[in-house]
């Protein structure tokens, strides 16, 4: 059984949250059909990019031809999984359809912090996690791409915005924490306040795509940077997937449960197999009740990555739910979707290293 919480925590593992009180509770607003039909994003027809925080301002402003950015990052621990994916996936669209220039963190220092990983161990994990970007589409031209330890503007502004920090404010936002993690939430209000530097033009509307168990770096920077005189920032939210178990957050630490996107034929395929299915405990039940692809792990991998067309996903969907099809058989169907999709990806990313490694090495 999936356990819902109304606690959000960036460095848990939790799985699943009650979406709606997410609403009420910490101030975001419902991603509307509105403003999905004017993305025209897969992601936001379907539900996953389901809420966020002065989206439309930041829009208009696109619009008008004011400056505006995009900001992330990723925490160098492991290669790139399904969840890392997503939020660059959100990064290249914004950035092809409004030019939008990206801004993205390699977190060494977090990852020190949070898994005890030096800078000098990150650094290859880095050049993979960068290239991976750049297969997925960043236009590394319309981008600022740096490592946390390398941009002192960063670390200048965290310690500057220490002063508007308590130990109450970190404490009601992420809990009780040594003060690695309370200052590695310090340097992301950094990353996230960077775009506005003076040294990038100043005062802009930035978004910054996140999962939703990231809302207390986001609230924090929208508390500092009102404390500061600067815009706030605003966000994008997706849902989170749950791991291939179907039982936790897709997380780097349960690489049994995450699909990455380094893994081979094999292991995908494997992976895939044995994901948490919807399907009934029988073939007779299967083909009387149907399955419910709501739970089903392989559909939900689908819907999140890899068939963006949406009457071709209304077919899975309906293959499961249908009974028309035992539980191995839809497997055997819709897996191949992801392999092609893996496959291809690993070959443009094989031909993007020497040019991440260029990027990083040039940034120090």
């Amino acid at each position: 059984m999936i356990h819902m919480t109304d606690k959000i925590d960036p460095w848990s593992n939790e799985a699943a949250f009650d979406y709606s009180k997410l609403f009420e509770e910490f101030g975001m607003s419902e991603m509307t059909p509105e403003i999905a039909h004017k993305l025209d994003f897969y992601l936001a027809r379907r539900g996953v990019l389901f809420a966020h925080r002065d989206l439309e301002l930041w829009i208009k402003d696109a619009l008008e031809g004011k400056p505006v950015a995009l900001m992330s990052g990723i925490k160098p621990s492991s290669d790139f999984h399904l969840g890392s994916k997503l939020t660059a996936e959100e990064l290249i669209f914004f950035q092809k359809k409004f030019g939008a220039k990206v801004f993205y963190a390699i977190a060494d220092l977090e990852a020190y912090a949070d898994n005890g990983l030096t800078l000098e161990q990150t650094h290859e994990t880095a050049v993979s996690n960068l290239a991976d970007f750049l297969a997925l589409g960043l236009d590394e031209k319309n981008a600022y791409i740096y490592k946390q330890s390398e941009e002192k503007r960063v670390m200048n502004m965290a310690y500057i915005f220490a002063k508007r920090a308590t130990p109450a404010m970190l404490k009601a936002l992420y809990g009780d924490r040594n003060y690695s993690l309370y200052f590695a939430a310090l340097t992301q209000v950094g990353d996230i306040l960077l775009p506005q530097h003076k040294d990038f033009g100043g005062p802009k509307r930035v978004i910054v795509p996140v999962g939703v168990d990231q809302d207390p770096h986001i609230r924090f920077s929208r508390d500092i940077a009102f404390k500061e005189k600067l815009m706030l920032p605003g966000a994008t939210y997706h849902k989170l997937m749950r791991g291939l178990k179907g039982d936790s957050k897709m997380s780097k630490r349960d690489p049994s449960s995450t699909l990455m996107l380094t893994d081979s034929q094999e292991v995908a395929k494997k992976k895939l197999m044995s994901a948490f299915s919807g399907g009934q405990s029988t073939a007779e039940e299967q083909k009387k009740k149907g399955g419910n692809p709501e739970i089903d792990m392989l559909y939900e991998v689908m819907k999140f990555h890899f068939i963006t067309d949406d009457k071709l996903l209304h077919e899975m969907h309906d293959d499961m739910k249908s009974g028309r099809m035992l539980t191995g058989e839809y497997k055997v169907k819709w897996i191949p979707y992801a392999l092609k999709w893996l496959e291809q990806h690993q070959k443009k990313k094989a031909d993007l290293l020497p040019k991440a490694r260029k990027i990083l090495e040039n940034a120090q």
